[in-house]
């Protein structure tokens, strides 16, 4: 770059020497070598010192688009005022001679013109950038066929935009049916957008448990703690009632990969636990709940927590057998709960939420521990009513045993010393418990004051 502008310095300044050697024919030859270098060496500078530095904090697609654009402009600019100075030719004359074939030639490239003049007002005012992922939605092939496309921009260049689609093909639109589509930038004004999907299930009166039991499910999709799935009911379909997913995803490779886990949680859960899918052809098949959980079983789950084992008895009809599929989420992390799960057969982990760039900008989870058959989880909030503190997700099919609030509550009547002994497991479990406010109680005692408090007990 340093050489190209000596070069063009020592051509200037020869030029000009020229000019003024005094012979008239080589002063005619100097004076148009001077005319010709100049305004090329000052655009060429002004280029490099003023409009790359201002592009490229624009961030825009190169200087290239728009670069070219103003140098070529500044380059008829200079040939006017060459041809005024040196030749003596008017441009006002060229202007009126040329206006007819300019005419001619406009309607002639009309299109290239259209989508060359549509791509400056895309750099103008640049509504995505290289790299982003947009959907572009309207008449782009046939008329009143609305169409829509989603890829990642390549490149934008004075004719056509280029999109790469999520099966790696480069599709080329050109700008001016970028200019009249609606165009939506997923990574604008943040990488973190709302996805949806819908699936119609039966109606009937427990509908609102299908949606508490979808939205623990889709707990298991990567999400930030402040962005939790959710599941309502957004209408009316095929006599079905349509049940809306929402999540939030970093990034549009994020948010499919989300939607595929998601369509395959809701196929799996919900006609697990007894919601019949909807289609044209009526209601799909739905699958029995499991037997629940013996009494040997129970005995065991008991000597495992170190309690008594004749409490069997009095917990067994109480526990409930739940499966869950890999990826589903079995508790949220803050949620309410009064359950404790132990795990039958299978594979959880305790995870975390952490956004990565790799193999894709997104939210992954990261394991902080695993979970396996014989472990159990949720001790705090069954025998407390805290707050879940973890997301706790399957790895592999799984099955559960889940012992509610009301399984104790008819031990701990009966016998109310059976609170000592939990709260003994408590504390081997958990040295710390979290209060609002600093106790300066023994951990047993905490422990002992809070299940007392849940059960009211006194």
């Amino acid at each position: 770059m340093l050489a190209w502008g000596i070069l063009g310095g020592l051509a200037l300044a020869g030029a000009i020497f020229l000019s003024y050697s005094g012979i008239e024919q080589v002063a005619g030859w100097g004076n148009l070598i001077a005319w010709t270098i100049g305004p090329f060496f000052g655009i060429y500078l002004l280029s490099f010192l003023l409009l790359d530095p201002l592009l490229r904090q624009r961030q825009t697609e190169t200087p290239g688009f728009a670069r070219d654009i103003i140098v070529f402009a500044l380059y008829l600019l200079a040939a006017g005022l060459v041809l005024g100075k040196v030749v003596g030719v008017s441009v006002k004359t060229i202007l009126g001679t040329g206006a007819i074939a300019a005419a001619i030639l406009g309607l002639s490239l009309q299109q290239t013109l259209g989508n060359l003049f549509a791509g400056i007002s895309l750099h103008m005012s640049p509504a995505f950038q290289v790299g982003d992922w947009i959907e572009v939605s309207g008449n782009i092939r046939i008329a009143n066929v609305k169409e829509t496309y989603v890829g990642q921009v390549e490149a934008v260049t004075w004719r056509c935009v280029h999109l790469r689609n999520e099966n790696g093909d480069t599709e080329i639109i050109p700008n001016l049916v970028i200019a009249q589509a609606v165009v939506t930038n997923l990574y604008a004004p943040s990488d973190l957008h709302r996805r949806t999907g819908h699936i119609v299930i039966d109606p009937g009166p427990n509908v609102h448990q299908a949606l508490s039991g979808l939205a623990i499910a889709l707990a298991g999709i990567p999400h930030l703690p402040s962005h939790p799935p959710e599941v309502v009911v957004s209408g009316f379909e095929n006599g079905g009632a349509v049940l809306e997913m929402r999540w939030w995803a970093l990034g549009f490779r994020s948010g499919k990969a989300a939607q595929f886990q998601a369509y395959r949680l809701a196929a799996t859960c919900l006609p697990r636990e007894g919601f019949a899918l909807v289609g044209p052809r009526g209601p799909t098949t739905s699958y029995p709940k499991p037997d629940p959980l013996d009494t040997e079983k129970i005995q065991d789950l008991l000597e495992k927590m170190e309690l008594p084992i004749h409490f069997a008895d009095g917990l067994g009809g109480r526990i409930s057998i739940r499966r869950a599929a890999p990826g589903e989420g079995i508790i949220r992390g803050g949620d309410a709960g009064e359950s404790l799960f132990w795990i039958l057969k299978g594979v959880l982990s305790i995870v975390q939420a952490e956004s990565r760039t790799e193999p894709y900008s997104g939210i992954y989870w990261r394991t902080t521990a695993e979970l396996k058959a014989g472990d159990w989880f949720g001790e705090a909030s069954l025998l407390t009513g805290a707050p879940r503190r973890a997301t706790v997700v399957a790895v592999t099919p799984c099955e559960l045993a889940e012992i509610p609030k009301e399984a104790f509550e008819s031990v701990l009547r009966a016998d109310p010393n059976f609170v000592e002994q939990l709260a003994g497991v408590m504390e081997r479990r958990n040295h710390e418990l979290d209060f609002e406010k600093p106790s300066t109680l023994p951990p047993k005692d905490q422990w002992r004051g809070a299940i007392k408090a849940w059960f009211g007990l006194g």
